[in-house]
């Protein structure tokens, strides 16, 4: 597999593969394409990188993507955005190889601490447990923040 920087020929695939995780609402989906085409519209660069991740041995290729970037105002602490990889490739490695590569992204930055934010609802649950065996925790949770009975959840490693 094989991880580099998204382009503009990549967002339909990365839309299809955000829409098949059945995981995210069509407001999060059209939020989340909407961080990927900020990021390749944006003169001098943006604040939001968004990279995929590809098996030479899949069709389409790309399986996955994810986006991060600096957090504002925060002096080297980063958010990680969106992560998604395709159902048939879930279990696979990829989700984790995506979070492995930010975190060295974020440590050559001069990062010190990735951020995550995350729901509670029952459809997040593998997610979560993702996370925690990343070696990530929770180190707050802000209850009925999304909705009611849909915390927001927030983890974080220091790098």
């Amino acid at each position: 597999m094989n991880i580099r920087s998204a382009r503009p020929a990549d967002r339909e695939r990365i839309l299809e593969i955000l829409i098949a995780t059945a995981r995210f609402t069509e407001d999060e989906v059209d939020a989340a394409i909407g961080l990927v085409d900020q990021g390749f519209t944006e003169l001098g660069g943006s604040e939001y990188r968004s990279s995929v991740i590809e098996a030479s041995d899949a069709i389409p290729s790309i399986i996955g993507y994810v986006c991060y970037g600096p957090t504002p105002r925060a002096e080297g602490v980063f958010d990680l955005y969106w992560i998604a990889v395709d159902p048939l490739w879930q279990k696979s490695g990829a989700g984790t190889m995506l979070l492995r590569f930010v975190e060295d992204e974020v440590r050559s930055a001069r990062g010190r601490m990735l951020l995550i934010e995350t729901s509670s609802k029952e459809s997040y649950r593998p997610t979560v447990r993702f996370y925690e065996g990343c070696g990530y925790r929770e180190i707050t949770r802000i209850k009925d923040f999304y909705r009611v009975r849909d915390d927001k959840i927030v983890f974080c490693k220091t790098l």
